[in-house]
């Protein structure tokens, strides 16, 4: 945006430009991390010496796997999976996983193997390594007389109570738990990539007991697969069976009371039914034309009474116009108003014959109102009346429906105690014949899996292990390295790039304005800007003009405020060159300074006459065509505040809210093409939260790397809560040299490729 976007055609077509654009960002990136570089070496370092020793304390393990296959496809003879309520093996490979994974499976495994009596899993059968406190211990003995001594002084405590011996059973179940939790941390389950094979892998450091064990958990694993088809079919007969008789009773139960219904509505119905229905429905229509007629007559009335009430002329309403009473007043009204005027002609209105004409046009006024009341009150009395009458139909018809809905009761009871006993049949049916079809299964239930690959004994051990360590740790080390240069950049405050702003804000970045220089006074930015342009700056200004007009194409904005969220961001300068460039393309424009308590634009002009200005055109002093600056030099129509003028007792705030202010801007909107409010900042006062009433588009300007990020959110936020017309953001005074090293959209780039086209 802003002098980002050339003046012309960039060679190359839109796909050359946005491939460029992905280029610049990359390299800025990685110009960022080149920065850092020791950062990422130091971490790297750490991580990678951090990994290599860890790596070494690793011992040597071996894997072997086995596949099993399950659910294989033509071997399932009756389907017993959609029994409702009936838990079964068969609901995903997931399920299976989780049951190879099962601590009833594993206890299987370790009670097959004898694992409780193998010191890699049962870590009481590991030899206790001494500690140099232990051998310490044996090595000084205390004698007995000493020992006394020593424990009387408190230098050494009385031994512990003797402790109960513990249960042998306890600590075989305690082993026992531990050395099944040990196989399940070294069992390894994966799942074959589109298929429905499972890959059972045990690692160990004995290469023969990692092909047994996952051998064993194969083996196991079939025979649990039968034992749990075989358990699921019983349970899903024993419920069927009891399903059945359930709704064999419901079912006798239902067709009992359709009977029953039957009964009772063969003898107490009747044909009044149909007849009632065909009057509820005449009776609706009448009802339906009583409502238009009360709708009618009320708008009528409530018309006649708004015209009444807004004293309007009467001749403009049909009902007060055929009236002969008010058309003679009127006449009268008339003559008197042109007898008025003649006497008028040659005498004052002081004149009795003036006053005297003048009480009979009060009269004739008063006695057209009278007779106009008399209108309106007929009006509402017709509504009344209709209103009454669609009430006194509305009862019929509830009426008529309260008899209608007792008539159809008996029929609608026998409809649903019908659907009743069908939806039993139908279920009864269903779960008699799944009751067949689940006893018929249990006689040749077999398993859902069969082994596809035995386990081998693995040749060498796994390094695989080792390598990733180190890798991840490298590749760790770089990350936190990245992270931590990427962690330094972000605790900046402030806003560097135009997509970091439009992210943050949620606005538009309508323009971004590059810096002229430093310390360089705003007076000699406008000469600059006037002098050459076909700078960067004049390219910039041009294309935020464009932003804002085409911010909304319907309706091209006439009046654009622009604010900022503190002092000293370039917002009356901007503003300035934004009225300039308007004047440059041949539109009208206009500047209005608005900050009635720090007037900006008399120092940015170098104004020091003494006429009047914005506060004398409020107050009424001087016309607007005289109180409005023209600068020679560069043609800026500007309505300044001027130090010189007389201040008014009234605070700021309430002359910008005044009438007298909303008629001068009517005014300039009326005369010039663009008006252009340079506010006050929206966090030091209240002022331009008023004056965004007047304004079509809020162009908010923030200073690049400058301006806090919670002032800039903060100010936007003021202007949100009173709907403030926000068209977006303007990043100003954008150190170009600086921007390019924060990847600022690639704007070194961008500069270097259209040097041609600015004269800076």
């Amino acid at each position: 945006m802003g002098a980002l976007k050339p003046a012309g055609p960039v060679p190359g077509g839109p796909r050359q430009q946005d491939d460029d654009d992905d280029l610049i960002d990359l390299r800025a990136i990685l110009a960022r991390l080149w920065r850092g570089k020791w950062i990422i070496a130091i971490c790297v370092l750490f991580a990678g010496a951090f990994g290599y020793l860890t790596a070494a304390q690793y011992v040597p393990i071996y894997r072997a796997a086995a596949k099993v296959m399950f659910d294989a496809p033509g071997r399932e003879i009756i389907d017993i999976g959609a029994t409702a309520q009936v838990p079964t093996a068969r609901n995903g490979l997931q399920d299976q996983i989780e049951v190879l994974r099962s601590t009833n499976l594993a206890e299987k495994v370790v009670d097959e193997l004898g694992l409780v009596q193998n010191p890699e899993f049962n870590p009481r059968l590991r030899p206790v390594e001494v500690t140099l406190v232990d051998r310490a211990r044996d090595v000084v003995e205390v004698p007995d007389w000493a020992r006394d001594s020593l424990m009387d002084i408190g230098v050494l405590s009385p031994p512990p109570p003797p402790r109960p011996d513990p249960d042998p059973e306890e600590i075989a179940q305690l082993e026992r738990r531990i050395v099944i939790e040990n196989v399940l941390a070294r069992l390894l389950i994966r799942p074959v990539p589109d298929s429905r094979v499972i890959e059972i892998g045990f690692v160990s450091q004995n290469p023969r007991t990692a092909a047994a064990v996952a051998n064993a958990f194969a083996e196991q694993y079939i025979i649990d697969q039968l034992d749990a088809r075989l358990d699921a079919t019983r349970a899903a007969t024993d419920w069927l069976s009891g399903r059945v008789d359930e709704l064999r009773d419901r079912l006798q139960v239902a067709e009992e009371a359709v009977e029953s219904a039957r009964a009772t509505q063969s003898f107490e119905a009747g044909q009044s039914l149909e007849i009632t229905q065909q009057q509820l429905q005449a009776l609706n229509a009448t009802l339906s034309v009583a409502r238009n007629e009360t709708r009618t007559a009320e708008a009528t009335y409530q018309r006649l009474n708004a015209a009444l009430d807004d004293e309007a002329e009467y001749g403009a309403i049909p009902e007060f116009r055929s009236s002969p009473v008010i058309n003679q007043f009127r006449t009268q009204r008339t003559e008197l108003l042109a007898q008025r005027a003649g006497l008028l002609e040659s005498v004052s209105e002081e004149h009795p014959a003036v006053q005297r004409v003048d009480t009979l046009l009060d009269q004739a006024s008063r006695n057209m109102r009278d007779e106009a009341e008399q209108i309106v009150e007929a009006a509402r009395l017709s509504w009344e009346s209709l209103r009454q009458e669609e009430a006194d139909i509305q009862a019929d018809v509830r009426a008529l429906e309260t008899l209608a809905l007792e008539q159809s009761r008996d029929q609608v009871t026998i409809r649903q105690l019908e659907r009743e006993a069908e939806a039993s049949r139908i279920l009864y049916e269903n779960f008699l014949a799944r009751l067949q079809e689940t006893s018929e299964q249990e006689r040749l239930e077999e398993p859902d899996a069969r082994i596809l690959t035995r386990a081998e004994i693995p040749l060498s051990p796994q390094t695989q292990r080792q390598n990733r360590t180190v890798t991840v740790a490298l590749i760790a080390g770089a990350l936190a390295g990245m992270g931590l240069i990427f962690l330094l950049d972000k605790l900046n405050n402030t806003f560097r790039s135009a997509p970091q702003l439009e992210q943050m804000t949620g606005e538009t970045v309508l323009g971004v304005l590059p810096m002229v220089g430093r310390r360089v006074r705003r007076k000699t930015v406008l000469q600059r800007f006037r002098e050459k342009p076909k700078s960067s700056l004049a390219e910039a200004v041009r294309s935020l003009r464009t932003s804002i007009l085409f911010s909304n194409v319907d309706t091209p904005p006439k009046v654009v405020m622009f604010t900022s969220s503190v002092p000293r961001e370039g917002k009356s300068t901007t503003a300035t060159l934004v009225a300039l460039t308007s004047r440059q393309m041949g539109r009208s424009a206009v500047i209005v300074d608005c900050d009635l308590r720090l007037p900006a634009l008399a120092d940015l002009l170098g104004t020091t006459d003494e006429r009047p200005g914005l506060l004398s055109a409020i107050e009424g002093t001087v016309p607007l065509e005289e109180a409005i600056h023209r600068d020679e030099e560069s043609g800026l129509h500007v309505l300044m505040t001027k130090p010189s003028e007389p201040r008014s007792t009234v605070n700021a705030a309430d002359i910008l809210s005044s009438r007298r202010f909303d008629e001068l801007i009517a005014e300039l909107k009326a005369t010039y093409d663009l008006v252009i409010l340079d506010t006050p900042p929206t966090l030091a006062v209240a002022d331009p939260r008023i004056l965004s009433a007047h304004a079509d588009v809020v162009v908010y300007v923030v200073r690049w790397d400058h301006t806090p990020r919670g002032a800039v959110l903060e100010g936007l936020k003021e202007l949100r809560t009173i709907n403030a017309p926000v068209a977006g953001v303007v990043l100003s005074l954008v150190n170009e040299a600086k921007a390019s090293r924060y990847a600022y959209e690639g704007y070194s780039s961008y500069r270097g490729r259209y040097r041609n086209y600015y004269v800076d």
